[in-house]
């Protein structure tokens, strides 16, 4: 009996055992945005997360896209060149927006789903004006959704760590040698970690002359105040007429240990409705 119990003790600790083992597995992270490749060949871009839901184009294998966001099964990517995209003919004049949130759509009509919107005074590039709707070619505002099962979203590669190296030079026998004691310690490496993101937030103009940007995304206003979310520098775009509106921002964020916000080196920025 003793040792009946004595086995069964010890088989119990060894399933706990297990058990522990299997705890300390983590799961790998889920990515949601990025760079991506697609998988399959003639795969749907659809207006809605919803398999049902209107096509607005097809993707072919090894097609690149770029993933906003992910829900569920399904990822919210920015619209390829390849799809159709229209905008009432009476809020496009010389290659211009002339209203503000003008429905971009899917398809020739209000019956059709939209897949994104215009701001008033952005450029647009018509490929055919017939009767009361105009085709144009997607902005970075325009989206849609594909399944997640056939697009492969690239992993981050990590920025490895700089390799400090060092050389002592031994003077020659004729010359004295030199006094260190005086000398002033080298300086500490910088250490800058730099990845990939995605942001979300308000564009607001920055006055303080010292700040590494003239721009930052903000967060909303909260009892009247908000806060530097980062720095954005972005030379290559005018984001005068972004002030005060509600942006997504996508580039790489480098961030000094002793900064105290990080810069966003912009890649794309898009008006979020």
């Amino acid at each position: 009996m003793k040792k009946f119990v004595l086995l069964c003790a010890i088989s119990l600790a060894v399933a706990g055992m297990a058990r522990a083992d299997v705890g300390l597995i983590a799961q790998a992270p889920v990515i949601t945005s990025g760079h991506a490749t697609v998988t399959k060949d003639k795969v749907n871009v659809r207006a809605r997360a919803d398999k049902n839901a209107e096509v607005v184009t097809q993707l072919s294998k090894g097609e690149s896209v770029e993933v906003l966001d992910r829900k569920g099964d399904w990822l919210h990517i920015a619209l390829p060149v390849t799809a159709k995209c229209y905008v009432a003919g009476k809020f496009i004049k010389d290659g211009a927006v002339t209203a503000d949130a003008v429905n971009v759509r899917c398809g020739p009509g209000t019956n059709f789903k939209d897949v994104g919107k215009l701001a008033k005074g952005e450029a647009v590039e018509v490929v055919e004006a017939k009767g009361e709707w105009t085709q144009i070619k997607p902005t970075a505002h325009c989206r849609g959704w594909v399944a997640a099962e056939f697009v492969d979203i690239a992993v981050p590669t990590p920025i490895p760590a700089p390799i400090q190296t060092s050389e002592i030079v031994t003077p020659p026998a004729s010359l004295p040698p030199v006094a260190t004691s005086s000398l002033p310690p080298p300086a500490a490496p910088v250490e800058v970690h730099i990845q990939y993101v995605v942001k979300d937030g308000y564009l607001a103009a920055v006055n303080d002359v010292k700040a590494p940007a003239p721009y930052a995304l903000m967060t909303p206003k909260s009892d009247g105040l908000d806060h530097i979310i980062a720095y954005l520098d972005a030379p290559q775009l005018k984001l005068t007429r972004y002030e005060g509106k509600h942006v997504r921002v996508l580039g790489n964020q480098r961030w000094q240990r002793d900064e105290r916000y990080p810069v966003i080196a912009v890649e794309r920025l898009d008006m979020v409705w």
